[in-house]
């Protein structure tokens, strides 16, 4: 196999790969350190703490106003360029995603908010299913020309039907979705689509909820955090690994935790480890109609006392 001799310069020798990487941060300082990219980060601290966006000016004007957005990403690509003419092999320090037609870059991370440079390449764009989230979204449109469709959601959790909104993007085009009931969905790109987001999710999200795009069937439900879907992972270990003895903590999480999802994991896991104490937190669900476990667990409590009426008695005890 044949190796540029740039890269096996780089494999040789750790030194130029580090003065690489050093010149990439140097960059990401300089921009970072401009006043007005200095304003709009302190102010996506605040927006990520839970503030509005009308509250953070500088912020709101990338998102609302004309011009802004455009001149915060000009100030960025001009500090990374300069870098990279002279470290060709060099990698910006964001985390980065291609999937052969889309890519994304995400710039900046601060409690509940993020701030992601994407672009889409020219070509048709199919779904088969779409999927709604607890966040705010707010898109400026840097460059490109592209054709897209807002769907809005009304109906039952199980089934709903859609609304369509149809939407042409071009440089200086603004929006904003609540992604609880609107998405935004690309359908083809004529000149390579080039946006930023900014969103923010909420403190106490919803479970994310994914539906057949033809028929409005609801497909999946999942964590609206990553946090809840870690604990989730975890819990579910717990139950793998066989640990008896965390079926106390699994029953609590299952009677006092504020997720759905979580508490429902929980309350399995604990009834494969323990059935008496998992019989007994299923119990006190099923018996109380206010909780918002109420109508699974009292479906899941008969269906178990039917099949084993034993159970009748651990109830009792």
């Amino acid at each position: 196999m044949r190796v540029h001799p740039a890269i096996a310069a780089l494999r040789s020798d750790r030194a130029p790969q580090r003065h690489a990487q050093a010149a990439m941060t140097a960059a990401l300082d300089g921009w970072r350190a401009e006043p007005e990219a200095a304003r709009v980060l302190a102010q996506f601290k605040q927006f990520g703490g839970g503030a509005r966006l009308e509250e953070c000016p500088a912020l709101d004007a990338m998102f609302t106003g004309q011009g802004a957005a455009e001149a915060a990403m000009a100030s960025l690509v001009r500090h990374f360029c300069e870098g990279i003419a002279s470290h060709p092999l060099a990698h910006p320090p964001f985390r980065n995603g291609f999937d052969g037609k889309a890519s994304s870059l995400l710039l900046a991370r601060s409690g509940r908010a993020s701030l992601v440079l994407q672009a889409r390449e020219p070509g048709a764009y199919a779904y088969s299913s779409v999927t709604f989230f607890d966040d705010l979204r707010y898109e400026a449109v840097l460059a490109g020309r592209a054709e897209a469709a807002i769907l809005r959601i009304h109906g039952p959790l199980e089934q709903v039907r859609f609304t369509e909104e149809a939407l042409a993007l071009e440089g200086g085009v603004r929006l904003g979705l609540a992604c609880a009931s609107e998405a935004m969905r690309v359908t083809h790109v004529e000149r390579r689509l080039v946006t930023l987001s900014l969103v923010q999710a909420s403190a106490t999200p919803n479970p994310a909820r994914e539906y057949d795009r033809d028929t409005g069937r609801l497909l999946h439900l999942s964590a609206g955090s990553l946090a809840t879907s870690r604990r989730e992972m975890m819990v579910a270990l717990l139950g793998r690994m066989q640990r008896r003895d965390a079926a106390p903590v699994l029953a609590g999480m299952a009677l006092r935790e504020h997720d759905r999802g979580l508490r429902w994991q929980a309350l399995r896991e604990c009834l494969a480890l323990d059935t008496a104490q998992g019989f007994a937190a299923l119990a006190r669900i099923a018996r109380n109609p206010a909780d918002n476990l109420y109508a699974e667990a009292a479906a899941l409590h008969a269906r178990l006392l039917e099949d084993y009426p034993q159970l009748g008695e651990v109830e009792i005890a």
